[in-house]
């Protein structure tokens, strides 16, 4: 869920859509990785389930090109009232559609399923994410390289500081895919604006909480927008 890295509970509205468009730097071990754009598009299917779409355009030491596509959907088990949190379940799936020679992808499927669970007071909303990711191991120059299932946990808080603009905040654990490799523990914080109906504009920026920046990245920052808009197949029924 753009800016921040944990998914939240509503779905898209039924018939509607949900455009994401931003970039995301990331700057891990002196190296910094751009992803220009990434955007993914969200389709509400029912009241309680949508669809989604993402794809990221990456540039990492001379290397440009589309990454790995990812499908995948969300469904929403339980809708959120005065006393009850929401909970909402999804699964993506990542595909293998992106160049492996060239670095951009992994030639193999990996499989995410994330848990999430919201509750708002007034103007102060706290999610949390618990997800499991089953990594798919790439062959290499003919090597296939191991590679262990992840685990991720997020707390997020928001806050309406005033009318349309709200602040955001981010703590997340996720274990490392490569065996050996230190686990990431990071934060991000960010803000959120509605400029106009259906229209909003958010950035958030971010950093690895353990010493040294163990786990990475030393620096996250994005900013985009979302746009939600009807289906044209709605509108012509309307």
């Amino acid at each position: 869920m753009p800016p921040i890295e944990s998914g939240d509970v509503p779905t898209a509205d039924k018939g509607r859509f949900e455009w994401y468009v931003g970039t995301l730097f990331e700057k891990s071990d002196g190296t910094l990785n751009r992803e220009l754009p990434v955007m993914e598009l969200v389709y509400g299917l029912t009241d309680r389930q949508e669809l989604n779409f993402e794809i990221p355009w990456l540039s990492e030491h001379g290397v440009h090109g589309w990454e790995d596509a990812i499908v995948g959907t969300k469904y929403m088990f339980v809708k959120e009232t005065n006393t009850l949190p929401g909970i909402a379940g999804s699964l993506q799936v990542k595909l293998p559609s992106a160049s492996t020679s060239r670095g951009l992808g992994t030639g193999e499927f990996d499989y995410n399923l994330l848990l999430r669970v919201q509750k708002t007071w007034g103007r102060y909303t706290l999610l949390g994410n618990l997800g499991y990711t089953f990594i798919g191991e790439p062959t290499i120059d003919g090597i296939t390289e191991p590679r262990d299932n992840v685990w991720f946990a997020s707390l997020v808080q928001f806050y309406e500081i005033a009318e349309r603009t709200s602040l955001l905040g981010e703590v997340l654990f996720e274990t490392s895919d490569e065996p050996g490799a230190p686990n990431r523990f990071a934060t991000n914080i960010g803000i959120e604006r509605e400029l106009a109906d259906n229209f909003k504009v958010h950035a958030a920026i971010g950093t690895s909480l353990r010493e040294h920046q163990r786990g990475g990245p030393e620096m996250r920052a994005y900013i985009g927008f979302k746009w939600e808009f009807d289906a044209p197949w709605k509108t012509a029924l309307n």
